[in-house]
């Protein structure tokens, strides 16, 4: 247990109350797929087998930013997926490619290219962040190496005042 600072907060503490939101910073394939399925099995047990059109498509979001958030853009597949699928079967039970469904299918599309552009733009950002913090460590571990050397020549010009 290590306290950080007068805060109060141990690091077990401060690590605990994260853990979750920190889950979501790498990916999860088998969660992804038990996701997917979720999804494909909606649209076929709602919208094929009920006949419900509108609301359970909002589902399709959820799993789209959090695969998101694990994949970037690469999510796209995962919308055009969901998307296509709910305009196929929207298409074998009314026989028209409906103007909600198509909606519905861009709609996906455009979530998941803006969530999976600001993921990787994050991870752009982070990376730089992370390249100007080695610097910054590097350039401090030079700094200390010459205040080193510095004091150790204060010391021997003390030393040559005295004598």
């Amino acid at each position: 247990m290590v306290c950080l600072g007068n805060r109060g907060v141990t690091v077990e503490q401060s690590e605990a109350g994260a853990s979750f939101w920190q889950s979501f910073n790498r990916p999860h394939p088998l969660v992804i797929i038990l996701l997917i399925l979720f999804g494909l099995d909606l649209e076929f047990v709602i919208h094929y087998y009920f006949g419900i059109t509108i609301v359970y498509t909002q589902f399709f979001y959820l799993i789209i930013v959090i695969a998101g958030l694990w994949y970037g853009r690469r999510v796209v597949w995962v919308a055009l997926l969901f998307g296509s699928l709910h305009v196929a079967v929207t298409y074998m039970l009314t026989g028209l490619l409906s103007p909600d469904a198509l909606m519905r299918a861009i709609v996906m599309l455009i979530v998941a290219f803006v969530v999976g552009t600001i993921v990787e733009q994050k991870q752009a950002y982070y990376d730089q962040i992370t390249e100007k913090n080695r610097e910054l460590s590097e350039a401090n571990r030079k700094m200390e190496a010459l205040n080193a050397r510095l004091a150790e020549s204060c010391e021997s010009v003390q030393a040559a005042n005295k004598k």
